[in-house]
């Protein structure tokens, strides 16, 4: 009976040198995951009938249970310090490239964005917090924390902000659902520049996010917080999750349309002279998908959901 020692695998993402990124598919013994082109090599040697050799040198190791923290500061309010605007990126990532656009890209525009608020507007109306979370990758459980562990916050926010999705420019904002929000969404998105805004889609109310990035956690309690959803820039394939998010994708010019866009968003939001609303739209009993014309039950409004506090995976 032959011993099985480890699991080479390769999961193509669809990019030229590509490779998906996830959790290993054993639990005993290690998976290798090798690019495509060496994948397929090893594959027709055996095919061929030789019997290929793969010496592999590792240096991962197993350390159990580890923490993971949200990382958290502010800019305390001068006039309503106990209601708040939230910055909000997550800073883990898969470790098979540098995670740079995922989600390295976002956590770099709120810091900027942080930095320049406190520079120019350093005694804000509203207190403004930027929170970086923890373990997302494993299904929200940093923000999804955050929401459950304190309530008084989240009750008295007046938006979050998510960047996510890439180093693009921004290029839609969805009203996630909340009936009045072209309202003071378009009221602060007015004093943004033209140059940075007119890349922008709106859609409003939209639906809300059930999941897939921070912003979710709080539209489930009923925060409006919006995702600023980037340009693709072939993010599906090339960098999510792959061995390719690295350094050099960086668009540096679109990060710093992203910073001036949250910047701004941020200080009107934290002088609006009205509390956000939090009226939400009637979600309907049915919608049609539009690739299909299937007819689909709505989802509703998605509940909040507790954080797995062991790390597992929850989405």
């Amino acid at each position: 009976m032959l011993e099985q020692l480890g699991l080479i695998s390769s999961y193509w993402s669809k990019a030229f040198g590509a490779n998906k990124i996830f959790s290993a598919r054993t639990e005993k013994i290690p998976n290798v995951d090798l690019n495509l082109e060496d994948y397929t090599m090893l594959y027709r040697m055996v095919e061929n009938g030789t019997t290929p050799k793969v010496k592999i040198i590792s240096t991962s190791k197993e350390l159990g249970e580890m923490p993971t923290f949200n990382t958290i500061a502010q800019i305390k309010g001068v006039e309503k310090p106990d209601e708040y605007v939230i910055l909000s990126a997550h800073f883990d990532s898969w470790d098979g490239g540098q995670g740079t656009t995922d989600n390295g890209t976002g956590s770099l525009v709120m810091m900027e964005a942080m930095r320049i608020l406190k520079k120019f507007y350093p005694n804000p109306k509203r207190t403004i917090m930027v929170g970086h979370w923890g373990s997302e990758e494993q299904g929200l459980n940093g923000s999804r924390a955050f929401v459950e562990d304190y309530p008084e916050i989240v009750e008295n926010t007046q938006a979050v902000f998510n960047q996510d999705n890439g180093t693009g420019r921004v290029v839609d904002i969805n009203g996630q659902g909340f009936l009045n929000s072209y309202d003071y969404l378009s009221d602060w998105l007015s004093e943004v520049p033209q140059n940075v805004k007119k890349h922008i889609e709106t859609e409003f109310p939209g639906n809300p996010g059930g999941g897939g990035t921070d912003h979710a956690s709080f539209v489930a309690a009923g925060v409006p917080a919006f995702n600023l959803s980037a340009l693709d820039w072939a993010y599906w394939n090339y960098t999510w999750h792959t061995n390719l998010d690295t350094y050099d994708k960086i668009v540096f010019d679109d990060l710093k349309n992203n910073v001036i866009l949250t910047a701004i968003l941020a200080y009107k939001a934290s002088e609006d002279v009205d509390k956000a609303s939090r009226e939400r739209r009637i979600m309907p009993e049915s919608t049609v998908n539009p690739r299909t014309g299937r007819t689909m039950r709505s989802r509703g409004w998605p509940s909040v959901r507790k954080p797995n506090r062991d790390g597992t995976s929850s989405r």
